[in-house]
């Protein structure tokens, strides 16, 4: 999967942005207007710069990502340019499809490695068909190809990225699919040899341990660590993020979050259906007795989300509720998006509804 997509989504890289807001300064300047020659404009995705008249074209890289002289990529890191050198001489067609680069410390020595992840397929295919993934790990003398750990992963591997020593990986349902859902979520640790599988959660584990962690900010006060998950769904940082719902400045309401989390945590969940799963509890004492219930979608309505530009898969929806004084209860809905959740819609409503 190359940086230009995520799974389920449609994101320009910061390459791709820069090319973007480069391009509809120069139509500007030209009095071409802001068409992209689809019919639709060109919305910069950074702030574009006044253009000065002594740049030239044919020399300055932000204004030929595009192919319009010999500087027509970006450029890389130097570390994955010798990736890239190494794999390319075990696997020639490497970069045909997508490639993706993930750069961290797996091996836990204090060097960065690379993570290549790439598609695969039949010479002439449109669309990649299976992914593969390579190791390179760090050592006194540059990086070393590892063996090919792609059996390791039972999905279509989609990489998340190297943290805390681990490769975080998504397992979707298909490469081929161009909006594929995630049937797990997976960590991996390098055991000197092979990669070694740590974690491994389904789409309503994850749900939890989102809730979880959301609570432990919450109980921390590190409220920033929650400004993600009360946002509609991912965004970028700039104009069009959208501002964190302030749901948890109730005071009452962020105990009543801490509580019914922490209840809930330790209740089984039962299958209602084939994809919708429960469990709730019933508190007797307090100022708000009542039940805390929780309820996850694996197959919500709406499997598509739109925001600003991008698309992305819903994997999962989550509906967590709780009692307040005075009969009514307060309701909170989740959206499960390349696990991470994000609040889609918060209300009070009637016990009974």
């Amino acid at each position: 999967m190359s940086p230009a997509f995520r799974a389920g989504s449609f994101a320009l890289p910061a390459a791709r942005a820069a090319r973007a807001a480069s391009l509809a300064a120069l139509l500007a300047l030209a009095g071409c207007g802001g068409d992209d020659g689809k019919g639709g404009a060109v919305e910069p995705a950074a702030p574009v710069k006044t253009a000065d008249a002594s740049i030239n074209p044919a020399t300055d890289p932000a204004l030929n990502w595009g192919g319009t002289s010999p500087h027509d990529t970006p450029p890389l890191d130097p570390l994955i340019e010798q990736a890239d050198a190494i794999v390319r001489k075990a696997d020639p067609g490497f970069d045909r499809f997508d490639v993706g680069h993930f750069v961290g410390d797996l091996d836990r020595d204090g060097r960065n490695d690379v993570v290549i992840e790439y598609g695969i397929g039949e010479e002439g295919a449109m669309r990649h068909v299976a992914k593969r993934v390579r190791l390179l790990l760090a050592r006194e003398d540059g990086l070393q190809l590892q063996p090919d750990q792609t059996d390791v992963f039972a999905d279509c591997p989609q990489v998340r990225g190297i943290r805390d020593g681990r490769l975080w990986v998504d397992g979707l349902e298909a490469c081929m699919l161009p909006f594929p859902r995630t049937l797990g979520y997976y960590a991996f640790e390098w055991d000197g040899k092979a990669l070694r599988r740590v974690v491994e959660q389904t789409p309503e584990e994850r749900v939890i341990a989102q809730l979880q962690a959301m609570r432990e900010a919450l109980q921390a006060g590190r409220d920033s660590d929650l400004a993600a998950h009360l946002r509609p769904g991912p965004t970028a940082a700039g104009k069009n993020a959208a501002e964190p719902e302030a749901v948890f400045a109730d005071a009452q309401r962020r105990r009543a979050f801490i509580d019914t989390v922490g209840m809930l945590s330790h209740v089984q969940l039962s299958r209602i259906d084939e994809h919708r799963r429960f469990a709730s509890v019933t508190r007797r004492d307090g100022a708000a007795p009542g039940e805390r219930a929780l309820q996850i979608d694996l197959a919500p309505d709406g499997a598509m989300l739109e925001v600003v530009d991008d698309s992305y898969v819903v994997d999962a929806t989550a509906m967590l509720q709780w009692p307040q004084s005075g009969g009514a209860g307060y309701r909170m809905n989740f959206r499960l998006i390349e696990g991470e959740l994000y609040l889609a819609d918060h209300e009070e409503h009637d016990v009974g509804d």
